[in-house]
């Protein structure tokens, strides 16, 4: 065998001795390997099944304040019209002066209540007095004369009836005592003017009432039609109020009426439509009301502002839902009731509707105690459940 040969040989054997030594040692190793992965594995829990299905959706309860429920009971409607408008004396007058002459006394002030009757001003009478004196002296003249026209009448026809006196002797002693009682009748008249001007002089109070104002003082002089006091009766007042011309037909004579007044706070007075005035306001669409209101008290004035509502109609122990609550379906109207927490549909009768108050009168369908839903709100339909907040 040649040397080289076998160097040859030994160079080709050695690395397979080599990998000889590895082989197992890898193995070894691999193997450890796949039993560690497999051990991990079979340690993760598998996923849950329930985790990887939908569960089943519940409904969920609408939750409700208690303002947005109703309790159904019998109640009082009424169509209510407003108004506005201001206070008047029910009389008032201005004092003026019938006669000239000297205020010789003024008897009251402002604010002083008086009596019908009652002096509240005396014009000097002196003169008053001596015309009436004089007016009545002449005529007792006249008087005088007169007789002795009448007997002068008398004696003549007697004499012209015996043909002793002529026919125009007796005309002109006709004519006489014909004068002097037309004489007598105007100075009649004279004397009753000149008693009235002394009645005149003495003012007295038309009517019970209180001295709004008073323009003269004792000493002035006051010539017939000066102004001297005002007198106003506020036992009962008027009171001028407006309201829309579109309601104007639905207020008549009689119906009630409920006032506040400005600055009277938490007072409610309570009057009557006296009349209505049958035309509108110039350039309006209001009308004018005219109220009566009692004012035994005294509280009211003159020139008082005042807001009111007018009692149109009235109804008693009405069943009435919000208008709100009325829902329609189909031309069917219905409301939606609570029954144990649970939304019910009642299907009703509506009548009257009273857009003032938002209130529709339910003929049948609900009854007094029944607990609806007073709002309009989405999502609440027939079968919903409810929590009711605070229950």
């Amino acid at each position: 065998m040649n040397p080289s040969e076998n160097t040859s040989e030994k160079i080709i054997l050695a690395p397979d001795r080599r990998n000889g030594r590895w082989f197992w040692p890898i193995v070894m190793l691999t193997l450890a390997t796949g039993v560690a992965s497999v051990l991990l594995v079979n340690q993760i829990p598998p996923a849950p099944i329930a985790a990887t299905i939908d569960a089943p959706a519940t409904p969920r309860a609408m939750r409700l304040h208690p303002i947005e429920l109703v309790t159904v009971q019998p109640q009082r409607i009424e169509d209510l019209v407003k108004v506005t408008g201001t206070i008047h004396p029910v009389q008032e007058a201005a004092i003026a002066a019938q006669v000239g002459g000297l205020a010789e006394t003024v008897a009251v002030r402002p604010g002083d209540h008086v009596d019908a009757g009652q002096l509240l001003v005396e014009v000097g009478t002196t003169d008053l007095q001596l015309q009436l004196d004089q007016q009545r002296s002449t005529m007792a003249s006249s008087i005088v004369q007169l007789r002795a026209a009448e007997a002068t009448l008398n004696r003549t026809r007697q004499l012209a009836d015996k043909g002793l006196a002529a026919q125009t002797t007796l005309d002109s002693a006709q004519a006489e005592v014909d004068r002097l009682t037309a004489t007598i009748a105007t100075q009649q008249s004279q004397v009753a003017l000149a008693e009235a001007n002394l009645l005149r002089a003495r003012v007295v109070a038309p009517f019970a009432g209180t001295v709004a104002s008073r323009d003269i003082e004792p000493g002035q002089i006051v010539s017939p039609g000066t102004t001297m006091l005002s007198i106003v009766d506020l036992s009962t007042v008027r009171v001028e109020v407006v309201a829309a011309l579109k309601d104007s037909a639905r207020i008549v004579a009689g119906k009630s009426v409920r006032l506040a007044v400005q600055g009277m706070p938490g007072q409610q007075f309570t009057g009557v439509v006296d009349r209505v005035s049958p035309v509108a306001e110039a350039g309006t669409r209001s009308i004018k009301v005219y109220l009566n209101l009692d004012n035994a008290e005294g509280v009211l004035r003159g020139g008082m502002f005042v807001t009111g509502e007018i009692v149109v109609q009235q109804d008693d122990d009405v069943i009435a839902v919000p208008a709100n609550a009325i829902h329609t379906r189909d031309d069917a109207t219905y409301v939606l009731a609570i029954v144990d927490d649970v939304v019910h549909e009642r299907p009703i009768e509506t009548g009257t509707n009273w857009p003032t108050t938002a209130l529709v009168e339910a003929r049948s369908g609900v009854a007094a105690g029944d607990v609806i839903v007073g709002a309009s709100l989405s999502g609440l339909v027939d079968g919903s459940a409810v929590i009711i907040e605070g229950n």
